[in-house]
């Protein structure tokens, strides 16, 4: 991203650049109009360039490459006027032009500073979620333990109970097998008289 603007950047200076040479080639009589025409599409392209540099939001980078171009182009409309004599509103021209590149540079630098608070909104309902989740996670991590303790306590009681079952029903079996060898001591006692 960085190498990208300074690409554009390096661009931009090299095309003011060849826009300064062009106003200081020195052009008479029937190619003056050609040349007056090739100096303003010229620095109407420049113009556009710095534009479209504004929007993407380059002002700070921009500024010295804005007030260079400035120069020149003061200088080409200095020269137009010289040119035609009668038409005396292109340094108000010149001015205006300053001021519009300036106006669009205030604006970028207030919708930018406008998404940015709306991007600290976003950022701060977020995290607003997430704490709000975080709370319902730990809470929930609480009633888990607090179910695995019950549930824990119940099994024990369950395996007491069980085991005192085992307990009960050998001690039934054992009682049922010595009164099972008593009937059968007693049954043989009768059969042996």
């Amino acid at each position: 991203m960085y190498q990208d603007n300074q690409d554009e950047d390096d661009k931009l200076k090299n095309d003011i650049e060849k826009f300064r040479n062009l106003l200081d080639e020195e052009v008479e009589g029937n190619h003056r109009s050609e040349y007056m025409s090739k100096c303003k599409e010229m620095s109407e392209d420049i113009k556009k360039e710095i534009q479209i540099r504004i929007k993407k939001g380059d002002e700070n980078q921009i500024m010295k490459l804005m007030k260079y171009y400035s120069q020149q182009n003061k200088r080409f409309q200095e020269m137009e006027y010289n040119n035609v004599d009668e038409d005396t509103s292109l340094l108000h021209d010149n001015h205006q032009l300053e001021v519009q590149l300036f106006q669009d540079n205030v604006t970028q630098r207030k919708q930018r500073l406008q998404n940015v608070h709306k991007s600290m909104e976003t950022v701060k309902n977020i995290y607003e979620k997430i704490q709000e989740v975080a709370t319902q996670q730990v809470d929930q991590m609480f009633t888990i333990e607090e179910n695995y303790v019950y549930a824990e306590n119940k099994t024990e009681k369950a395996s007491q109970e069980l085991i005192k079952g085992l307990q009960s029903l050998k001690t039934k079996i054992g009682y049922r097998i010595v009164i099972i060898c008593i009937l059968i001591v007693i049954f043989g006692l009768m059969f042996i008289k």
